[in-house]
């Protein structure tokens, strides 16, 4: 009886911690693919993103962690594991339409510049 029950507390605390791992291995991808302009951090490195999130951030009224959040996640119109896809669709769609701002020599879309707003608040905290 003894091995039944420890047998089945262990096969309980292996399941609660695979589930646990997928969590945050899951929440962090998602999280880094709405900090990093997919196009942009191929051209700038880290330094430059955070700068450009910081001029952002004193351009606009965006700065806030959580508001950038819902606004980046609302901009992919999609589930979590195709924010990058969706992220980079919305770009494009910014540059078509207009919906782009100047920041330190830099033509972003809003898109961008709000993942760089962003990075630089994930930064500083």
């Amino acid at each position: 009886m003894k091995r039944r029950k420890f047998l089945l507390l262990s096969l309980l605390g292996l399941f609660i911690s695979l589930v646990a791992y997928w969590y945050y291995k899951f929440k962090s991808a998602a999280v880094g693919d709405l900090m990093y302009p997919s196009d942009l951090t191929e051209i700038c490195d880290r330094k430059t993103l955070i700068t450009i999130g910081k001029q952002y951030r004193k351009l606009t009224d965006e700065n806030n962690k959580k508001y950038l959040e819902e606004l980046l996640l609302k901009d992919a119109e999609v589930h979590h594991t195709e924010i990058k896809t969706g992220l980079k669709t919305k770009v494009a769609e910014d540059f078509n339409t207009g919906n782009t701002i100047l920041i330190d020599g830099w033509l972003l879309s809003i898109t961008e510049a709000r993942q760089c707003a962003l990075l630089s608040i994930s930064e500083a905290n």
